[in-house]
């Protein structure tokens, strides 16, 4: 036990002696003049996280959300949520309302609730695979 003590020690000291070096002569670089380059690596970009802080995150993204959001507003959800979503993307929110097959009441239900809905890029994180409508959520 006293012996790996002793050999821990050893190794500290040299490794401590050796490493000496490089911040020496980082110093000396800066005082003599030449230029210091610092490369940081850029941190992990998360679409979804970024998508959150536009109209996506305070309205109903048209494009982007899965079927269970429409469920906040009432006569939405199921059907006319799977009607938006099947007929998606739209160039704006009111093309909503040109969707082939709609009822009157329907287009009037939607007509409501447009000031509720946006229209955003089409993000590829949130609309693959079946992810609008099963997005794996389940009580």
């Amino acid at each position: 036990m006293r012996g790996l003590l002793s050999l821990s020690l050893c190794l500290s000291v040299l490794l401590g002696w050796f490493m000496q070096g490089s911040p020496a002569l980082a110093v000396s670089s800066i005082r003599s003049g030449e230029a210091l380059v610092i490369a940081v690596e850029p941190s992990p970009r998360n679409i979804v996280d970024e998508k959150l802080s536009t109209e996506f995150g305070r309205k109903l993204d048209l494009n982007n959300s899965n079927i269970r959001a429409f469920q906040k507003y009432p006569g939405l959800y199921p059907k006319l949520a799977r009607m938006i979503i099947q007929n998606a993307p739209y160039q704006k929110v009111e093309d909503v309302l040109k969707i082939p097959g709609l009822t009157e009441q329907q287009r009037e239900l939607l007509q409501q609730n447009l000031e509720h809905f946006t229209v955003t890029e089409v993000t590829p994180a949130l609309v693959e695979g079946g992810d609008r409508y099963n997005p794996g959520i389940y009580k």
